[in-house]
């Protein structure tokens, strides 16, 4: 089981193909097995990289404070590219691993090739009331994490009725939960605030959104606004995670996009 020591803490991280390396970040109480129809696509053209976060999955437990977490697990994934001797990359972060992503697009920027970002977010509002709200009502969040999964389970079946493959991995990363971490992310995210942030970011970008996802559709679409060199792209009849709910779709979107930035390499070394 390959597992990086990084950081005061150990990530497990798995590692295939060969070629311009792509990092997969997987979302908010899942892993990196999430991204499967992604690895088993790309693997055979670009080294393909997913890890579980800290304090997910197989990798070492979260303690840090909250207003510390995202720049830690940021820190982690710098490191664990270091000790794998790759500089810069694509990151491909999907909800909560698009927040992480963009914090290191801008964070480490010498480290980014390119970035996607998938059914994720933003926020650039200074509105204390506001912060205080969404602050309040992710504290309140707490009892859905610590109960039983079966619980929760119908209404999962019920959401995701139409998208089998996501069910599947969903209830898996469900039943495997780690809730006293998995909550403390939860609240590291009310604390991002990324809207001056965003304009430093100067690589190339890619947009994914779900298009049945509601308000989330509507972040990604003032995300991409906010974003100099980013392409909106909706995956229809689909809820978040897209990656899962229209995982061919998805892939040729992302395909077309790294192969974009492989030709310019190319073109670039060539010259």
């Amino acid at each position: 089981m390959p597992v990086a020591n990084v950081n005061g803490t150990s990530i497990y991280y798995e590692i295939e193909g060969r070629g311009m390396p792509v990092v997969f970040i997987h979302s908010h109480g899942m892993t990196h097995a999430m991204f499967k129809p992604q690895i088993d696509f790309f693997k055979g053209r670009y080294k393909v990289i997913s890890c579980d976060l800290r304090g997910n999955g197989k990798s070492g437990k979260l303690t840090e404070p909250r207003q510390e977490i995202i720049e830690t697990q940021c820190a982690d994934l710098i490191m664990l590219l270091n000790q794998l001797h790759l500089r810069d990359v694509v990151f491909v972060g999907v909800s909560y691993g698009g927040l992480l992503a963009q914090h290191i697009a801008y964070s480490y920027p010498n480290r980014v090739k390119a970035l996607v970002v998938a059914d994720s977010f933003y926020r650039d509002d200074p509105s204390a009331v506001v912060r205080s709200l969404q602050t309040a009502a992710a504290y309140c969040s707490c009892l859905t994490y610590y109960a039983p999964s079966d619980w929760i389970m119908p209404s999962v079946r019920l959401s995701y009725r139409r998208w089998e493959q996501a069910y599947r991995v969903i209830r898996s990363s469900l039943l495997e939960k780690r809730p006293g971490e998995l909550y403390m992310q939860r609240l590291a995210m009310t604390g991002v605030d990324y809207g001056e942030e965003l304009k430093k970011i100067g690589q190339p970008v890619l947009c994914l959104a779900s298009a049945d996802s509601g308000p989330n559709m509507l972040y990604m679409k003032q995300l991409a606004a906010m974003l100099s060199h980013a392409r909106l792209e909706l995956l229809p009849d689909s809820l978040p995670p897209g990656n899962l709910c229209q995982p061919e779709l998805f892939n040729r979107l992302l395909e077309q996009f790294l192969d974009s930035l492989a030709e310019v390499q190319e073109r670039r070394m060539g010259g």
